[in-house]
């Protein structure tokens, strides 16, 4: 049996063997390490400059003590008597062993298990003595050491520590950019930054409206000067937030020394301290510049070139007192800059025409969960080979998160199996990391991360290209403008090319990691990745919004582009696309997307953060079939997929992005091998909430890993645990290429397999073993939809369209009515009245009578808000055209409109309308006109004339009662007493059947995308 103390020499042994090269020492047992009490830590692990001291408290399974050993070791300061380290352990991991362990008969036993992969449980306690929290919450998370090490590594960055280096980076670059600002409009030096970061710096306004203009003339003069005034802002921030980058990287980087060559001479060069530098009156910008100028001679051109540029334009006798500033905030954030994307979290938010280009940030802990699982555990990460050879690639890289958190996690997994990362970190950046953007400020953060996970490594070059992007002011031989796209050009690349290489001059030139400037090119190629991993811009590329102050062509208004120009470059990206998924119709996504494909190798992974439509727009609108191709491509080239959503009730909380406030899901799939036949399954992975940092987000990534490797049954589902605690649901699928995958931000998936089960024609009730057989169908089997409200008719001051005109009002005398707007207010029941009217235009009676052919009584909510709304379908007591909201459904008689109506308000016609529609937005679900006759419903044609007439008696009894919004079904008499009815007098159920399906429909009214944020679903 084994002894406590000999398993933690055992730990401590395998530890040091893992993270040699990390300048990781673990060490067992040792008196007195701590200050304070005379205490002796089962192992105590410190990292030299790399971070805090953390210790870890064995016990063997239960475990139950092991927490009040680890809170005699939080808070407690490291006794430099005993180490040279210092520090305070605000770090303390819990290991339960397991009783395999205790029962090895020697120390050797237990290592070489331990080597092998033998799992152990443990927790972390972070904080202090008096206030400190345990993840998990409860229980113990299961991994082998080298899942220990992996947990360590966030587990112990000080989160309060980058939480106030982030707020006071913010605010100095807030502070900083106020001055730049001021001293900008002195000086006029705004146009020579904004080109320098190719960024819009506006003319300032320096005339008042005049007396004469208009109001709405005078409104959008004040738009247009707090937009220019906007665009100047961000301008000064992105300059303010790079120098302050430089200045705490230049704290980082101060001591190191290096051998250069200067006029043919080898000269040692160090590089100082801002202190160092600093002259009695502060720092003075010819001194910044001249140690800037002798880092670049070292090397991190990425980093200092364009800082020096910058710094260089302002005029030094005020720029005195802006370093002061920005130095003090170098200073505070220069700790955790070591340890987190700090700058890239604040940059992300100023980017310019971000709204535009509709690029948003992506969470560190986003970029986490992404990168964790989509790189594979099982390669051979112990070869150096293997890393060197691990290409990853962002065409829309931003800040350089995604790419960043990806090559982190590369790097660990060959530290964890020996090797040393750093040794092959020169090459990584030269050959197998690709990052591009069309923003200089971008390329130069991605740049700073990437050199940031070894900075004193230094390289000769990147893949981190900065793109052409808009007009080049050259015309063609037609007259048109001359464009460029970005990375869209990779559009182009496809099997049949071998290569795409790109000519860049200065400007547009990868960054290098020296002063070398010469034009190079960077080969493109495609299949040639083994992960794109991206969070692309979701801009469409056209305004249909009621906004008309957007641009005409979002996706490509950026930089102050022309129109003519937006055209050509929309023209151009739709001609390179030819052939992918990219039409042009689904915006920046789904070109993003065929990008990646085009990029990633057979065996290779992509990772997408795409809108939640990509999984749920079907085809039946033009944006909705580029998401159903991206689909099809996924279920026929890939194998592997994970779609992972957040079931939670506002779109904002289920979102991977920082300020979308857009449900979105993370895609992640392996392309086919050579010779690999597509299996066509997705397990779809729903969390109850998105991880709150990183260290959540990696064990998240984890246990959704192995979870899923159990699923192997289509239909079949689990929950995912942290510990004790539930954290997700995973469900695999099989995929139709042609359908909407709606599995998705879904809390239950019990409510999927009925709703699926339903469709069938099997109704599943709780508490009842077998599902009752009841007569279902499609609606398009039934009936048919009527037309588009375009079609019909257009109001006094629209378009013209359709052959009527139509106006708002009606009553019983209304020639030809219509039921056109959406009220929630007002229609709260089964029976409404039509709300307006049209009148035909000269000359197009003919059209008019075909439309009037397909009218109905019947009409469906085209969105139905189900926190809202009641009903998502009405009866009108007349026939009525159906309009922008509600689209009409003919059938062969009133009664089975009728009967169609109460169905589909009842619990069951209400999950069936849920399961297919589009639930992007919080509380309401959108079905279009071409998808309607997907809905699933029951069959009324198949009912005998008793039944039909007990469907049509319920409608008649119940048609004028107001019900509660659908959500609140739970709580309502009217639906209950709709459902008991349908139930018991047209189904033929017992009564037992009515309150089972009362606990069905309590289920489905606590569902997140049901209840939405208006907290008046059910209780928890």
């Amino acid at each position: 049996m084994l002894e406590e103390e000999q398993l933690n020499g055992r730990i401590a042994s395998v530890i040091n063997a893992l993270t040699k090269s990390a300048g990781w020492l673990a060490r067992e047992e040792t008196w007195e390490v701590l200050r304070g009490p005379r205490t002796k830590p089962d192992v105590l692990i410190t990292r030299g400059v790399n971070g805090p001291p953390i210790v870890l408290e064995t016990e063997y399974a239960p475990a139950s003590d092991v927490g009040a050993d680890c809170m005699k070791s939080i808070g407690r300061e490291l006794n430099t008597n005993v180490t040279k380290d210092v520090g305070v352990v605000n770090t303390v991991i819990a290991i339960r062993a397991t009783a395999e362990l205790k029962q090895c008969a020697t120390g050797d036993d237990a290592q070489k298990m331990l080597e092998n992969g033998h799992e152990i449980g443990y927790a972390v306690y972070q904080g202090t003595e008096t206030q400190h929290t345990r993840f998990p919450k409860s229980g113990f998370i299961n991994g082998n050491i080298r899942d220990l090490i992996d947990f360590i590594r966030p587990a112990s960055e000080p989160q309060d520590i980058i939480n106030a280096a982030t707020q006071a980076f913010e605010q100095g670059v807030e502070d900083a950019a106020t001055r730049i600002l001021n001293y900008a409009k002195l000086y006029g030096f705004g146009d020579t930054i904004a080109a320098t970061l190719r960024q819009p710096w506006p003319a300032w306004s320096t005339q008042p409206p005049a007396v004469s203009q208009s109001p709405d003339a005078a409104r959008k003069a004040l738009i247009q000067e707090q937009a220019d005034q906007n665009a100047r802002e961000q301008t000064a921030k992105m300059t303010a937030a790079m120098l302050v980058n430089a200045l705490s990287y230049q704290q980082n980087l101060a001591g190191y020394s290096a051998e250069v060559t200067v006029n043919g001479r080898q000269e040692k060069r160090t590089i100082k301290t801002l202190a160092q530098i600093s002259k009695p009156t502060g720092l003075h910008p010819d001194d910044v510049i001249a140690e800037w100028d002798n880092i670049l001679s070292i090397n991190y051109w990425p980093i200092f070139h364009i800082a020096k540029q910058l710094l260089m334009i302002m005029p030094p006798a005020w720029a005195v007192d802006l370093l002061n500033e920005m130095s003090k905030t170098a200073n505070a954030i220069q700790n955790a800059i070591k340890l987190n994307d700090v700058a890239g979290i604040v940059f992300q938010k100023l980017i310019a025409d971000r709204q535009t280009l509709a690029t948003y940030y992506t969470r560190p802990e986003s970029t986490v969960l992404a990168a964790h699982l989509a790189i594979p555990d099982d390669l051979d990460w112990a070869d150096p080979e293997t890393l060197k050879h691990y290409h990853i690639a962002d065409y829309a890289c931003g800040s350089g998160g995604l790419v960043f958190a990806a090559y982190q996690r590369a790097r660990e997994l060959h530290r964890n199996h020996g090797g040393d990362p750093d040794a092959v970190h020169a090459y990584m950046m030269e050959n197998s990391l690709t990052a591009c953007d069309i923003m200089p400020a971008a390329v130069h953060l991605t740049s700073s991360l990437l050199t940031s996970v070894a900075p004193l490594e230094r390289y000769n070059g990147t893949r981190n290209v900065l793109y052409p992007y808009g007009g080049t002011g050259e015309m063609d031989k037609r007259g048109k403008p001359v464009v460029e796209i970005g990375s869209l050009g990779l559009l182009d690349l496809s099997v049949t090319r071998h290569q795409a290489i790109f000519p860049l001059n200065e400007e547009q030139m990868a960054t290098g990691g020296t002063e070398k400037r010469n034009p190079i090119e960077v080969e493109m190629a495609p299949l040639s990745q083994s992960l794109v991993i991206m969070n692309p811009p979701f801009t469409t590329p056209t305004n249909h919004a009621a906004d008309h102050a957007k641009p005409d062509n979002p996706a490509f208004a950026a930089f102050n582009t022309t129109l003519a120009e937006q055209k050509a470059m929309a023209k151009k990206v739709k001609k390179l696309g030819k052939g992918t998924i990219s039409d042009g119709n689904a915006g920046l996504g789904t070109q993003f997307a065929a990008i990646a494909n085009n990029m990633v190798k057979p065996g290779g992974h992509i990772a997408l953060i795409l809108p939640l439509s990509a999984m749920l727009g079907g085809n039946d609108s033009p944006s909705a079939k580029s998401w159903m191709k991206l689909r099809s491509l996924l279920a026929e080239k890939y194998n592997d997929i994970i779609i992972l959503s957040i079931a939670k009730a506002a779109a904002l909380d289920s979102s991977f992005s920082a300020d979308t406030n857009m449900a979105e899901a993370i895609i992640i799939a392996r392309r086919l091998r050579r010779g690999e036949k597509p299996q066509s399954l997705a397990h779809f992975v729903n969390l109850k909430e998105r991880p709150a940092n990183k260290l959540v987000a990696q064990e998240t990534a984890k246990a959704i890993k192995k979870t899923i490797a159990d699923i192997t049954n289509p239909r079949q589902h689990s929950d995912i645990r942290i510990g004790d605690t539930p954290i997700a649901s995973v469900r695999l699928e099989r995929v139709n290429p042609s359908a909407k995958w709606t599995t998705v931000r879904i809390a239950d998936f019990g409510l999927v397999q009925v709703a699926e089960e339903l469709a069938r024609g099997n109704l599943l009730l709780p508490q009842r073993i077998n599902p009752v057989p009841i007569p279902m169908t499609r609606m398009g089997k039934i009936g048919r939809v009527g037309p588009l409200h375009r079609d019909i008719a257009s109001g006094p001051q629209e378009p013209d369209r359709g052959p009527f005109v139509k106006y708002e009002g009606a009553n019983s005398g209304t020639e030809w009515p219509f039921l056109w707007n959406r009220n929630s207010k007002k229609q709260q029941s089964m029976g409404i009245s039509p709300d307006s009217h049209g009148i035909i235009k000269p000359g197009e009676e003919g059209d008019a009578e075909n439309i009037w052919n397909r009218v109905s009584h019947l009409h469906i909510s085209n969105e139905c808000g189900f926190n809202s709304s009641p009903i998502c379908a009405v009866f009108t007591h007349r026939k009525s055209a159906g309009g922008r909201a509600w689209p009409n459904f003919q059938m062969e008689t009133p009664e089975m409109e009728k009967a169609t109506c109460v169905y589909l308000n009842g619990t069951l016609g209400l999950i069936g309308y849920w399961i297919s529609s589009n639930r992007s937005q919080t509380g309401r679900g959108g079905v279009t006109v071409k998808g309607i006759p997907n809905i699933p419903t029951l069959d009324v044609a198949r009912l005998d004339a008793d039944r039909l007439q007990a469907a049509v008696k319920i409608y008649d009894d119940l048609c004028e009662q107001r019900m509660l919004p659908a959500n609140e079904a739970y709580r309502d008499p009217v639906r209950q007493e709709l459902d008991r009815r349908l139930l018991t007098e047209v189904l033929g159920l017992d009564d037992a059947a009515v309150e089972q399906l009362a606990i069905l429909r309590y289920q489905w009214c606590r569902e997140p995308t049901v209840t939405g944020a208006k907290n008046t679903g059910p209780a928890d």
